[in-house]
């Protein structure tokens, strides 16, 4: 990696705080003004109007806190760039439902490559790059654990756009990789001591949280005495996400333009830059 990546000199950078002061902010600002300046270049070339949103796609591990990391980038671009609309999407919603991953017999490898609709995912990201409005796409319901089947979201009049998931560096067969319609890939890194940390951090989160809710996904477990409970979370961490961690997200991260270093208090201690 040190030869495709620039370091940037290791520092207690605070999440966001303050973001005038910090080096994501002027990264961004880097980005979005090349991205635009390039834009209206061809757009004078090719005498049109070009709509295409940039868009950012943010990878990394279960648990390494994408969600959290796209929420705090879209409110920083917010914050900076008060006239530009920006939209999160996350790429569960392009995962195979539940019933067809049970006929298929891929529950047990849910997150993995093949449990993706890769198709609709490309789809999805070409229409975006074509400049189309009202770009639908389906909704996940993380209390469920699937599909949302009575409503799906749309993308419209965006300047930004914003995709997180597990799979959106990935290079998956007979379909184009979805980083080719990214304007920026960043990838979160941690200790995988940290990550194992944080996916029972939340884990223990959802079962506070549904314990008298009976319709979740969680329910049953949340009334487990918490050694049993435990014991689940730990062996799917093991056999299901730490091994897709291993083989298919991790190798991911050389396609992305910034790695961020995660420490296990969440702040961020290393910047790698993609050198071309």
């Amino acid at each position: 990696m040190q030869n495709e990546f620039i370091h940037i000199t290791p520092c207690k950078w605070q999440e966001f705080n303050p973001p005038s002061e910090n080096f994501l902010a002027d990264y961004f600002a880097y980005q979005l003004n090349e991205f635009f300046n390039q834009q209206k270049q061809r757009e004078l070339f090719l005498n049109q109007t070009i709509t295409a949103p940039f868009i950012i796609g943010i990878a990394g591990s279960v648990a390494a806190g994408k969600s959290t990391f796209a929420k705090k980038v879209e409110d920083l671009l917010n914050q900076n760039y008060p006239d530009l609309k920006t939209a999160v999407v996350s790429t569960d919603g392009f995962l195979m439902s539940n019933n067809e991953l049970k006929a298929k017999g891929l529950m047990d490898q849910k997150g993995f490559p093949v449990s993706f609709n890769w198709q609709a995912l490309n789809n999805f990201l070409c229409a975006l790059k074509v400049g189309k409005n009202n770009v639908p796409y389906r909704l996940y319901s993380q209390e469920i654990s699937d599909l949302v089947t009575d409503r799906v979201g749309k993308i419209s009049n965006c300047n930004i756009v914003i995709i997180e998931g597990i799979n959106i560096l990935q290079v998956p067969e007979k379909f184009q990789p979805p980083s080719d319609f990214l304007d920026l890939g960043i990838y979160l890194d941690a200790a995988d001591e940290d990550l194992e940390y944080w996916f029972m951090q939340r884990f223990h989160s959802l079962l506070k949280l549904n314990e008298n809710n009976p319709d979740n996904f969680y329910y049953e477990w949340a009334h487990w005495p918490i050694e049993k409970a435990d014991k689940l979370a730990k062996d799917v961490w093991q056999s299901v996400n730490y091994k897709n961690l291993v083989k298919y997200i991790a190798p991911s991260k050389t396609r992305a333009d910034l790695i961020i270093k995660k420490q296990k208090d969440h702040t961020f201690s290393d910047f790698y830059i993609k050198k071309f």
